[in-house]
């Protein structure tokens, strides 16, 4: 096995070609292979890492995507085949639900554990509160029920507010397992649903309510586009005119100077369907209110 070869077939696996670019070590490994995304533009998004070498590892190998990586991939038993054929183990996943709405948000995560709807096998979770509690409107809050050095957790916040649209409603529900004390099966990878209710008697039900990936993908990528060309704006919108005004350049010329080839780290890779210019202007002035 070569870290050429692992590089393609997870390639395979995913909406975007990947190359592999040696950066140091992690975690104990002696090599850390960065795994970057080429998009159709030729930009390159970092979406993972590939770790292998060193004493203490004892011949192991690390395969890791984000969040972003995961979001590329398009054939999910594929690569679970692949890595049950190499005898693999998952030692960390995260599960996310989205609700655009408000369906179920962080106040109701407190009510429900209040009413021990978190306790099982006889055992409450511990429960932590961070964020503007006292500041509604202004900040995020987050729920935290379990704790992951435990094996464990339920991290509960709110999702638009961290984009920084505060009058949003979008509320992001997150199992994280760890492998302390615990075997993940490979089968979260194709069947994560069974895994996110069942981590937490609170959870059963909710995905009813839950929001489809690609408006989830939609409307992260319109309000994260939105922030940024509004403070673009606001911040730089007279030398934009100046420039203009100066120089005798066209509006085109300006922006073609200025764009850079590439996606905003906070941005996941890709541009999902149906986003339209209308929507984003709506939502810039939304900001500019």
């Amino acid at each position: 096995m070569t870290v050429a070869g692992v590089v393609a077939f997870v390639s395979e696996c995913m909406t975007a070609r990947l190359d592999a670019q040696l950066d140091g070590g992690l975690f104990g490994f002696t090599e850390r292979w960065r795994l970057r995304a080429i998009l159709d533009d030729g930009a390159r998004v970092e979406i993972g890492a590939v770790a292998r070498g060193g004493e203490s590892q004892k011949g192991r190998w690390l395969l890791q995507l984000t969040g972003k990586g995961c979001g590329l991939v398009d054939d999910w038993p594929s690569l679970q085949s692949f890595l049950e054929d190499l005898g693999a183990e998952v030692s960390r996943v995260d599960l996310a639900v989205d609700f655009l709405h408000g369906e179920h948000t962080v106040d109701d995560v407190l009510s429900l554990y209040e009413q021990g709807a978190f306790t099982s096998r006889g055992r409450t979770p511990d429960l932590d509160i961070q964020g503007a509690w006292h500041q509604s409107g202004v900040k995020g809050r987050t729920v935290y029920v379990g704790k992951l050095k435990n094996g464990k957790t339920l991290c509960v916040y709110e999702k638009g507010r961290q984009l920084e649209d505060y009058t949003s409603d979008w509320t992001r529900y997150e199992v994280r397992l760890g492998n302390r004390d615990r075997t993940i099966p490979l089968d979260v990878l194709t069947n994560p649903d069974r895994y996110f209710v069942g981590a937490y008697p609170a959870l059963a039900g909710m995905l009813e309510a839950a929001a489809q990936e690609v408006p989830t993908c939609k409307a992260e990528t319109q309000a994260t586009l939105a922030h940024l060309t509004y403070h673009a704006k606001r911040c730089y919108g007279k030398a934009f005119n100046q420039v203009m005004q100066s120089s005798g350049c066209s509006a085109a010329d300006l922006v073609e100077e200025l764009r850079v080839i590439g996606v905003p780290k906070r941005l996941d890779p890709g541009n999902p369907a149906g986003l339209y210019w209308p929507e984003l202007q709506a939502e810039i002035r939304r900001k500019a209110a």
